[in-house]
């Protein structure tokens, strides 16, 4: 249903909640900027060491002043409580296309704090699209991390001269000396290219150091030190060191925010008790602080109440005909804290512990038991996403407690996985992603902090199955 689209009925308002929100925009004019990131500019011969670059910074400013086409990133909006990162993003991006320039960007944080719905209201502006060639890739679709570069020459329409890595990595290269519009390749979920040597990540973030590549490149991830674990030389080299932008996890008064503003917006602020919209984001605050998961549940809360408001309405109407049509029009429902703890419950199993950030809820510490419970009494260490699912859904069962569907699991897992518990490693198809243990169980046992549940966990071996 398109946003311009209003209907009359509360129930067709509320539908939109989510999409509201999740794109919703500030109109607003260019950020203003701030001190300018270090940018990467190429290497010439006698630029080898970290040491500044010297260069006449008053002639570049005049240039760039008299400089009828000098260029502009007018970022079409922020999204609530992201105004920081995009104002970041922008000016970054907008620096390294004035100097004519190349340089590397690394953005992390986890799912549902607006990586990619931000980084796409900058690449969407249409003066950026004018400067630049675009290549956006989702690095989850790739069969193989080494198929990356097949994708990226698909991207800007290159010949290789054979069908193997080596040609395709070569064609690129080739490319990137070669005079062309400035790229900029946007590789979301760049962990996803991780090998046991990491060639394929260094060999990508050495593009833009490259003379002349002009080339700015955008790696986005969960991981918030990707770059220092996996790739730890690049800081070695101070031209191939990524500018880093974190987008941490939305807190309380953010959540609350975003929430109101998504309710204002869908006409539907009566339909939410404020005290019951404080619980709703200090609990998502608490446990993962993702937009999309308190929108979701914000959502459903308000359908399920109109819901019940239109049944009560429907059920008057039959035992009162005569007197419907003079009756005054009873106040909508208004979702209230029992119902908000009661969702929370099915959740997450457990309102308590909403302000201890560094707790692991629930339905998390029932998902790393069920993966210990595997791994010692499975009779394949080889865990994926859907043999690790089945077995935590026995286990809830056993346990008495709501367990969540798959495509909930995964983002479990996702939360997990950025908290360094464990790392998946993809495929085409989600549920056949390999979840592999980071931890020692010893460590795993001392941060639950919850023996008695790990026990009867790790103690019930028919939850395995055969």
């Amino acid at each position: 249903m398109s946003r311009n689209t209003r209907r009359s009925t509360r129930g067709d308002r509320t539908s939109e909640l989510i999409e509201n929100v999740e794109l919703e925009v500030k109109e607003s004019a260019t950020p203003r900027r701030r001190g300018r990131p270090r940018l990467h500019d190429p290497i010439t011969e006698e630029e080898d060491d970290c040491s500044p670059r010297k260069r006449n910074k008053a002639a570049h400013v005049a240039k760039r002043e008299s400089d009828n086409e000098a260029i502009s990133v007018k970022a079409v909006g922020c999204l609530p409580e992201r105004e920081r990162e995009t104002e970041e993003l922008a000016t970054y991006i907008e620096d390294v296309l004035a100097e004519n320039g190349s340089g590397s960007l690394y953005i992390s944080g986890p799912p549902g704090t607006g990586k990619t719905a931000t980084l796409t209201k900058i690449i969407t502006d249409r003066d950026l699209a004018n400067k630049i060639k675009m290549v956006y890739v989702n690095c989850t679709s790739m069969s193989s991390a080494g198929s990356i570069y097949k994708k990226i020459c698909e991207e800007l329409q290159l010949q290789a001269a054979g069908g193997t890595e080596k040609y395709f990595l070569s064609a690129i290269e080739e490319y990137l000396k070669r005079k062309h519009k400035t790229i900029m390749l946007v590789l979301d979920e760049i962990d996803q290219l991780a090998t046991s040597k990491q060639t394929i990540l260094y060999n990508i973030f050495e593009w833009p150091a490259k003379r002349n590549s002009k080339l700015i490149l955008v790696g986005v991830a969960n991981a918030l030190d990707l770059t220092d674990r996996l790739l730890s030389r690049l800081q070695a080299r101070c031209e191939l060191r990524p500018h880093l932008i974190q987008f941490l996890p939305y807190t309380k008064p953010q959540l609350v925010n975003i929430l109101k503003t998504s309710l204002r917006n869908s006409k539907a602020s009566e339909l939410f008790n404020d005290a019951a919209l404080q619980l709703l984001a200090a609990k998502v605050a608490s446990t993962s602080g993702d937009a999309r998961r308190a929108l979701l549940l914000a959502k459903s809360l308000v359908d399920s109440t109109d819901k019940e408001h239109r049944q009560m309405k429907r059920t008057s109407a039959k035992t009162d005909p005569a007197n419907i049509t003079t009756k005054p029009a009873s106040p909508p429902k208004v979702v209230q804290i029992r119902q908000v703890v009661n969702t929370l419950n099915q959740v997450y199993g457990s309102t308590q512990n909403m302000d201890e950030d560094s707790a692991f809820p629930l339905q998390q510490k029932i998902l790393i038991c069920s993966l210990l419970l595997i791994l010692k009494n499975g009779k394949s260490k080889d865990v994926t996403v859907g043999r690790l699912h089945q077995v935590y859904k026995t286990v809830c069962a056993k346990q008495n407690l709501l367990s969540v569907d798959q495509t909930e699991f995964l983002n479990l897992c996702s939360l997990v996985e950025t908290r360094g518990v464990l790392r998946m490693q993809g495929k085409k198809e989600a549920r056949l992603n390999r979840v592999l243990l980071q931890w020692d169980e010893d460590e795993v046992r001392n941060v639950l902090n919850d023996k008695q549940l790990i026990a009867s966990i790790l103690s019930d071996t028919s939850c395995v199955g055969k």
